[in-house]
């Protein structure tokens, strides 16, 4: 088997032996409740008849290897169960609130991405002048200032003293883009605040060192432009570590950001895990942990194989393979 191939393959091997193990730790979410998980969820008054049926409903009364087998067998078909709580099939509670969040995250971690890269070369290539120190300085306070905090005072501002922007609330693109656009424009900007701040340092730091290395002042030795040395050779290498910031952001993309979505009304993703959690909702807890943990390792496994392709040294076998 060739070093690609064989890379390739060791990537799926783990990524699809990490799902199993997690799979296993969510399932044992119920099982380690102190007490009954059952009388748990449907209170400490609810009749025995309606807790032992719902406890033979969820496969409760069967062995714990049965249990999960049940369990893994229609997780893989889709099939979550119903909230006890909400009366709900968890399944469409996911499929209602993900695109929600992912309407609100997606944009934010865009602008951060592009925003970031900008300011963080502005900053490395003016080093020490005052547009790198006032850049700095606003891009450490974006990401010191509570992001509740800044919600509120751009309700007040744009909300209620300008009248620019709704309050609170979530318009769905595909029924009113304008409104959409209206709706998330605050959410989007608070959301955004963590992410470009710490792309922004780790672009400026990268690029700092990258500019030292021996093959840029080569390159500079050759008699190639200053431009053309920052942003053809600097810069590619500088991002290669990016990629991996970018892809921790992805549990916020997918759960949600919870203080946007609690300060601004909106039913996302972020909300739904805050409410499960204080409902005791433990059968929806238990299905997005694992969907967000699933999606986080399948991006896990899509920037092994990027860092493939970016760095042909990576599939190169350790000594001893």
């Amino acid at each position: 088997m060739s070093f690609v191939a064989n890379y390739f393959f060791r990537r799926i091997l783990i990524s699809l032996l990490t799902i199993i193990v997690i799979s296993m730790f969510v399932f044992l979410i119920v099982q380690l409740i102190p007490g009954d998980a059952v009388r748990i969820m449907l209170g400490v008054e609810a009749d025995e008849t309606v807790v032992a049926q719902t406890r033979a409903e969820l496969n409760l009364d069967k062995p714990i290897p049965v249990q999960y087998w049940i369990w893994i067998t229609n997780v893989v078909h889709g099939n979550f169960g119903k909230s006890l709580i909400q009366n709900s099939d968890i399944m469409e509670m996911i499929k209602e609130r993900l695109p929600v969040s992912l309407s609100i995250t997606v944009p934010a971690i865009a602008i951060s991405v592009i925003l970031g890269i900008l300011i963080g070369v502005i900053c490395a290539t003016h080093r020490g002048s005052a547009i790198d120190q006032a850049l700095t300085v606003i891009v450490t306070t974006m990401n010191g200032i509570p992001v509740f905090w800044i919600g509120i005072m751009m309700m007040y501002l744009f909300g209620v003293r300008l009248k620019w922007l709704p309050i609170m609330g979530y318009v769905d693109p595909s029924v009113d883009f304008a409104g959409y656009v209206k709706s998330a424009v605050m959410p989007v900007v608070i959301t955004s605040f963590g992410p470009l701040s710490n792309i922004a340092r780790q672009v400026r730091t990268n690029m700092l060192e990258i500019i030292n290395q021996d093959y840029i002042r080569t390159a500079r030795a050759y008699g190639l432009s200053e431009a053309s040395v920052r942003y053809k050779y600097a810069l590619k290498n500088t991002l290669i570590p990016i990629v991996t910031l970018v892809v921790l952001q992805v549990r916020s993309i997918v759960g949600g950001n919870l203080l946007a979505e609690q300060v601004f009304s909106i039913a996302g993703m972020g909300r739904l895990i805050m409410q499960s959690v204080l409902n005791k909702d433990f059968l929806v807890i238990q299905a997005l942990v694992l969907v967000i943990s699933v999606i986080v390792i399948l991006c896990n496994f899509l920037l092994d194989i990027v860092y493939g392709l970016l760095d042909p040294r990576i599939r190169l076998p350790m000594r001893g393979d």
